[in-house]
């Protein structure tokens, strides 16, 4: 005998190596068969899914570890992420307001909270007109700067 064989004992042969592969594969597909014959009753399913669409659809944070939860506290839950979404959609929905001030080429309408001019016209009228044309919320400054009421 060899020293490597002495050392690292004998080679298997394939036949050997793909019957160990396949009793491998065996015993870890009766494992996946057993887990998925565990029973699972509808409101657990339920309530798996409930807590996964409100971590991730809404709120984007982990799941808390499950507690014993009443239909109401879920319902409280439910609304509470309706009510949040929609005071959402509620302030994007918001009309702009724009803001017509002096530019150091004319008159300037900036929109929202920019600072750069969103279009930049040759007299304060032009801008005005723009801004009824277009029916935009706005808000009109003096050259010197102090809103005009």
């Amino acid at each position: 005998m060899g020293i490597f064989s002495k050392l690292f004992g004998k080679k298997k042969s394939k036949e050997k190596v793909r019957a160990d592969q396949i009793n491998n594969e065996a015993a870890t597909n009766n494992k996946i068969e057993e887990q998925d014959s565990r029973d699972i009753t509808l409101e657990e399913v339920e309530s798996e899914l409930r807590e996964v669409s409100i971590a991730d659809a809404h709120t984007r944070q982990p799941v808390p570890p499950k507690t014993e939860t009443t239909l109401s506290q879920a319902d409280e839950v439910r609304d509470r992420v309706e009510k949040e979404a929609h005071e959402k959609m509620k302030l994007d929905s918001e009309e702009t307001q724009y803001h017509i001030k002096k530019h150091s080429k004319g008159w300037q309408l900036i929109e929202g909270s920019n600072t750069k001019a969103t279009k930049v016209f040759d007299t304060q009228k032009e801008a005005i007109d723009y801004a009824k044309e277009k029916d935009l919320n706005y808000l009109l400054y003096r050259a010197d700067g102090k809103l005009r009421k």
